[in-house]
């Protein structure tokens, strides 16, 4: 099952697709390890959505709050006064609210709202102030949501969320290309600027396939998933033991990609202590850095239509993986980006720099640079 999160404020959409039946996937802002981490209220909260959805009683349900385990359990379910906020289903023109500790199933074209209406402040004040602190955090006061056609039942809703069953997206897109964030300011058939990261895990082909399959890809795609959760307007594509990740369009941060390296350095880190804990394998990551421009572009595989991109940057970047010496630690930088950003304070004080060169399988030399921490 696939859904589409929006948010009423500044647009921003994520998108997760409901796989694992043993996973409580946790909806909310401003914690770790969130399956939907929502942006903040640019206008001024209250305090935070959250939400959590579960498989219970052979399908797919929609909770209120966190889970018990996670917050203080309640025993008895906290019913809120439907006139003014908290998580909802709009289902065939009709909002139900859901009440806190009542799952709601979810289903094909229902539409999952979360929410504080300016409806009935008075009320909403009262009833915050009598609540506990978890159920406080699931309520917004916010008085300028923009999905107008829900305004006959409420003012706004900061967050909604399309649920669809995900048998059409098998044909419009191969299940290795994946495009989350592009917003309709990236259209295809244009060229912009790509910061692209590549990534895979070393030694990988050397594990048992129970290693790759269990452990490593697994954890792999848990820290890029996480990770990629705070941006917008990147096109990811799976390979298996690896992935490329292109941040697209003009921004301030042009080195978007060695930063997003760094962190996902430091959350492997993190992975490897408590792997180290659990008695399993640690493995360690080869990370590569890429500036330039790539068209954006329409392809059909297999009859299969999906979103990719051509140009010198993604080219440049799947050589040097392939074919560039590094270390563990090491992250190998592609000219164009060594000559935008060596001589910058950040990069000149806190990484030695040093090139190398490579001779890819047509005969072409390829030169780099490694980065690692002084």
């Amino acid at each position: 099952m696939k859904l589409v999160f929006s948010c009423g404020v500044c647009g921003k959409q994520e998108t997760i697709f409901l796989t694992d039946k043993s996973r409580t996937y946790l909806i909310g802002r401003e914690l770790e390890n969130l399956d939907v981490k929502l942006c903040a209220d640019e206008k001024g909260s209250l305090s935070r959505i959250q939400a959590h959805i579960k498989w219970d009683k052979n399908c797919w349900r929609l909770y209120d709050g966190w889970p018990p385990d996670s917050t203080g359990r309640h025993s008895v379910a906290m019913n809120k006064p439907a006139s003014f906020g908290g998580t909802f289903i709009k289902r065939n023109d009709e909002i139900k609210n859901i009440p806190y500790g009542m799952g709601e199933e979810i289903k094909d074209k229902d539409t999952l709202l979360f929410v504080v209406t300016a409806k009935a402040r008075g009320m909403a004040d009262k009833f915050i102030r009598q609540a506990p602190a978890d159920a406080q955090a699931v309520y917004y006061k916010y008085d300028g949501m923009v999905f107008h056609e829900d305004a006959e039942y409420y003012d706004g809703f900061k967050y909604k969320c399309e649920v669809s069953d995900g048998s059409k997206d098998s044909v419009l897109r191969p299940s290795n290309m994946f495009a989350p964030t592009v917003t309709g300011e990236l259209k295809p058939g244009q060229e912009y600027d790509n910061s692209c990261v590549g990534l895979d895990i070393r030694s990988s082909t050397e594990a048992d396939l129970e290693t790759q399959r269990d452990h490593m890809i697994p954890q792999f795609n848990e820290i890029l998933g996480d990770l990629l959760k705070d941006y917008r307007d990147y096109l990811l594509i799976l390979l298996g033991d690896g992935a490329f990740v292109c941040f697209l369009g003009s921004r301030e941060d042009a080195d978007v990609n060695f930063l997003f390296g760094l962190k996902f350095m430091d959350r492997l880190k993190t992975v490897n202590e408590e792997n180290k804990r659990n008695k399993l394998a640690e493995w360690k990551i080869r990370i590569g850095v890429n500036n330039g421009r790539d068209r954006l572009v329409k392809v059909n595989i297999a009859g299969q239509e999906a979103l990719n991109v051509y140009g010198n940057c993604i080219t440049t970047m799947s050589r040097l993986m392939a074919y560039a010496k590094s270390k563990p630690g090491e992250i190998i930088t592609g000219i164009p980006f060594h000559q935008e950003n060596n001589n910058k304070k950040f990069y000149k004080n806190n990484f030695t720099q040093v090139s190398g060169e490579a001779v890819d399988k047509n005969g072409v030399k390829q030169l780099y640079y490694l980065y690692s921490k002084k």
